[in-house]
């Protein structure tokens, strides 16, 4: 098993970095352009200080060389500086845990990788990779997060390798390690699988990305153009009114779209949501936090298709806002029968009578729904490689967004002292978060290719 930094992380820092160089350069021909004045200069060049130390930071980072091996002899580890090979022989245990990490306001946890030498060898690790894991000296060697990797995947593969010497201590990875029948005896019920599976999943995704794609078009035609026509035309008539409809556009753009346009975003999420019933507790599990819902509470609701906007033909679950997926938003389809009958059987047992009313709906569904002749998953590396080929057509529909926008910019900087100038610096901006997007668009696309290449191959 070989990790390292992945190519997609090299190129968005290295590309981010190369974008700022642009950058860097364009603020130093303006200290060689006439006219300008000294404190403007002055700021010019602290802004080139600023924005050439960013720059470095990231060329480090994207440079640095990030390398581990691990086969059936040991580790060999080559992160920055540092570079160790042992055997397994040497490792008192392997330790996935969460570690806190300062955020801006709060503190989040991320799995990280700790090596456990045995008493009697010596890591040398330099200050950054030292760590101290149950009072015992350790390394750690990186978060989960930092390589391009799957978790569970590189889980399974460490667990074949590291055997009894391997500690998983976050909660949805242990929990993935173990078999189905394992499963349930930790939760006390059933798990709930993500429906529609498979395949059927994914053409489901694809078509609610469909319809949030002409969303996003109206959203263009009659939010974001109107806006930049009415800051054009009011700056012509006075710079100040133009400023003042420029940032009320702003506000109009953004809310029309959070309105609008992420109509869909909550049942996509819902197509890849795992539940398991725990006693009388609905849980979902998203990295490290979990979602209890109460399912004797009495606040159980079953919303037909149409009782919320953006879920097509699905019939939900909701408690009361909605959890779970009953039908496939796509075709209607409900879901497995055994699947509702173990919903069903709890909020019958409930004393509130609104959750028993949700169960006899969930039972009169369950007389619809297949029994043992569960839709077929297979061919789920080719619909996800579509799906990613249209997600990457989103680079297109973001570049006529952008490029308006910088139309307006150059339009109002022939009629404008400020405002113009304003724009075309958030121009930029979004220029610079555009490329970024796009890039990484592209490199899921690649892998995504590269995945379905490797299946058919096997």
């Amino acid at each position: 098993m070989n990790l390292r930094r992945s190519v997609s992380s090299r190129l968005f820092f290295g590309g981010f970095a190369a974008l700022m160089v642009w950058f860097i350069g364009y603020l130093v021909s303006l200290q060689f352009t006439g006219g300008g004045s000294v404190s403007g200069r002055l700021y010019i060049g602290v802004l080139t200080l600023i924005v050439l130390l960013v720059a470095g930071l990231l060329l480090q980072y994207a440079l640095q060389r990030f390398q581990v091996d691990v086969d059936r002899n040991g580790w060999a580890v080559r992160i920055g500086r540092y570079r160790r090979d042992l055997r397994w022989a040497e490792i008192s245990a392997v330790v996935i845990k969460n570690r806190e990490t300062d955020g801006r306001n709060h503190r989040r946890p991320v799995p990280a990788l700790y090596l456990i030498p045995d008493p009697s060898v010596s890591l040398d690790a330099p200050s950054d990779l030292q760590a101290t894991v149950d009072g015992r000296p350790a390394v750690r060697l990186f978060d989960l997060s930092e390589p391009k990797i799957e978790e569970e995947q590189f889980v399974r593969d460490l667990a074949s390798l590291a055997g009894d010497r391997l500690e998983v201590r976050v909660h949805h990875l242990n929990v993935m390690l173990m078999s189905e029948d394992a499963r349930q005896r930790l939760n006390g019920g059933p798990v709930l699988p993500a429906f529609p599976p498979g395949a059927q999943g994914v053409r489901t995704q694809r078509w609610l990305n469909r319809r949030r794609f002409l969303l996003f078009v109206g959203w263009y035609l009659f939010a974001v153009v109107p806006a930049l026509l009415l800051t054009g035309f009011a700056a012509g008539l006075y710079e100040l009114l133009g400023a003042v409809v420029a940032v009320l556009g702003l506000l109009a753009v953004v809310a029309a779209y959070a309105q609008f346009v992420t109509l869909f975003s909550n049942a996509t999420g819902l197509v890849d949501t795992e539940m398991t019933i725990a006693g009388t507790e609905l849980i979902h599990v998203i990295g490290d936090s979990t979602f209890r819902y109460d399912m004797h509470g009495g606040n159980a609701v079953v919303l037909p298709p149409g009782a919320k906007r953006g879920h097509g033909k699905a019939w939900l679950l909701g408690f009361p806002h909605a959890v779970m997926l009953l039908g496939d938003p796509r075709t209607g389809r409900l879901r497995d029968h055994a699947d509702l009958l173990a919903l069903s059987a709890v909020l019958r047992e409930s004393p509130q009578e609104a959750d028993r009313a949700a169960a006899r709906d969930i039972d009169s569904l369950a007389l619809q729904s297949p029994a043992g002749d569960p839709p077929v998953s297979g061919g789920a590396e080719s619909a996800r490689l579509w799906m990613s080929l249209t997600k990457a057509g989103r680079i297109l529909a973001w570049a006529v967004v952008v490029g308006s926008v910088v139309l307006a910019g150059g339009w109002m900087l022939e009629t404008t002292r400020y405002l113009g100038s304003a724009i075309v610096f958030t121009c930029v901006v979004l220029a610079t978060l555009w490329a970024m997007y796009a890039l990484y668009r592209i490199l899921t696309l690649l892998g995504a290719a590269w995945q379905a290449v490797r299946r058919k191959s096997c």
